[in-house]
């Protein structure tokens, strides 16, 4: 009886099985094209050596003594960049022919390497509103019109129904966001600590 009114068997829909069975394709596909052309090719190399080099880099960089707001920052925009990358690929915005494993998002070492390695150490250089809405400008700058048509020569990245411009305001957007959110977190933690 109950059934009747929780009944969610979407499983047993039509469409939904021929989305099912797209979803296989596509994973089939994908395979296909990573051990066929991505795989220990040139660009496939450089991704990975970024990716560990950023990260070292970053160690040796940043303020041990604000290791957990600082990180706690970079994974907020690591999270936010995935969800936009995400967002963008599925609606055919944008796309990454090279992929570093066929079983995570194709841009990870960028959404999980440089964008939050960068991000952290603008974030923790340039404390000041001002000073840091400075560097945002520049790191904006540099991403949106240089790293994304780098990007787009080395066949890592692919415009479909995008521009360099339209990624320009979120990657301020995105920075000043989170500066913002990081403030009102500490501003709470010590209020916190000034009551004990």
């Amino acid at each position: 009886m109950i059934d009747k009114y929780f009944s969610f068997q979407y499983s047993e829909h039509p469409l939904w099985k021929e989305i099912v069975q797209k979803r296989i394709e596509l994973r089939d596909l994908n395979y296909q094209w990573f051990i066929g052309y991505n795989l220990f090719s040139l660009v496939w190399w450089l991704e990975l050596i970024l990716f560990i080099a950023v990260w070292f880099i970053w160690w040796k960089l940043v303020d041990k003594s604000r290791l957990v707001e600082i990180v706690a920052y970079g994974l907020m925009v690591s999270i936010l960049a995935t969800i936009i990358d995400l967002a963008g690929a599925n609606f055919v915005l944008w796309g990454y022919p090279i992929m570093p494993v066929p079983l995570m998002p194709p841009l990870f070492i960028v959404n999980v390497g440089l964008l939050p390695v960068v991000y952290m150490l603008v974030y923790q250089y340039f404390s000041s509103f001002q000073s840091f809405t400075k560097a945002v400008l520049i790191m904006a700058v540099i991403f949106a019109y240089a790293a994304e048509p780098l990007a787009v020569w080395l066949g890592i990245y692919e415009l479909t129904n995008w521009r360099y411009s339209y990624s320009f305001p979120i990657y301020i957007a995105l920075a000043l966001f989170l500066k913002w959110v990081m403030t009102k977190i500490l501003a709470k933690q010590n209020s916190n600590q000034n009551f004990k």
